[in-house]
């Protein structure tokens, strides 16, 4: 079954933060989001969630007033995480205190959220490999003579999840085991070439108006690969492991700028 959560932040580009990294490691999540913890509440009282996320420091009604109220819903046993910016020792103690013991600081990586939700839902698991969201990077998939761009989703040292929106070239799909990557962006314009590798899963994520596929999430894992194709990928890992985007890591520093701001 699908996991189920909920994230509760006053402004949106946190929660649409939230919602890309969860669906990059969890394609199947059902996550909505929510403005305000009274409108989030309303929502708890009837329908059941896995995890739910809310920033500390929320109009009206804060994180833990909130955590509290959840407690008269029926996700009052539901894995509850509190997001703050205010991510130190002292503060940490204190939301334990009040029995809250799982706590996200703001900002936060991909692997930073991931990591946590993998610990809540299923903590005696390890993943099959790290994998990090790198920006504005092709996967380019050799089919015979033709090559086909799919969009990198996320990856690993040891394989990688693309998105690709190719429609006439879906019955040839299964032939192509010959990968390359185009990184760019603060990545730099460089090109990962000859991975062999092995598709491991397939999935539909869309479809036109006749029920046909118009986008294919394809795992892929690598068997094969020259040396400096290696240190590409890793460098590219290391760069992006804890990093967030330009777009994101100004938007914070607006938010940050406001939640810090000296009353008048």
């Amino acid at each position: 079954m699908a996991i189920q959560i909920l994230v509760v932040h006053e402004y949106t580009v946190i929660q649409k933060i939230a919602n890309n990294y969860i669906l990059t490691e969890y394609s199947d999540a059902v996550v909505k989001t929510f403005s305000t913890t009274l409108a989030a509440i309303e929502e708890l009282k009837t329908v059941k969630y896995d995890i739910v996320l809310c920033a500390m420091e929320m109009p009206k009604m804060d994180g833990i007033a909130f955590s509290e109220a959840i407690l008269e819903t029926i996700n009052k046993d539901t894995h509850f995480v509190i997001m703050t910016s205010n991510y130190d020792d002292k503060n940490i103690k204190a939301y334990k205190q009040l029995g809250i013991n799982h706590i996200l600081s703001i900002p936060f990586t991909q692997p930073q959220l991931t990591t946590l939700i993998q610990g809540i839902v299923d903590p005696r698991s390890k993943r099959v490999f790290e994998r990090f969201v790198i920006q504005d990077t092709e996967v380019l998939i050799q089919v015979g003579n033709e090559t086909l761009k799919a969009k990198l989703i996320n990856i690993g040292l040891n394989g990688l999840l693309c998105e690709l929106k190719h429609q006439k070239a879906y019955d040839r799909i299964l032939q192509g085991n010959k990968l390359s990557l185009r990184f760019s962006g603060s990545y730099e314009t460089v090109v990962a070439n000859d991975i062999q590798s092995a598709m491991m899963r397939i999935s539909v994520t869309d479809w036109d108006d006749n029920n046909l596929p118009i986008s294919l999430r394809i795992a892929f894992r690598f068997v094969d690969m020259p040396k400096k194709t290696r240190n590409i990928i890793q460098k590219a890992i290391k760069n992006s492991a804890n990093e967030l985007t330009l777009a994101e890591t100004k938007a914070l520093e607006q938010i940050m700028a406001q939640e810090f701001k000296p009353e008048v």
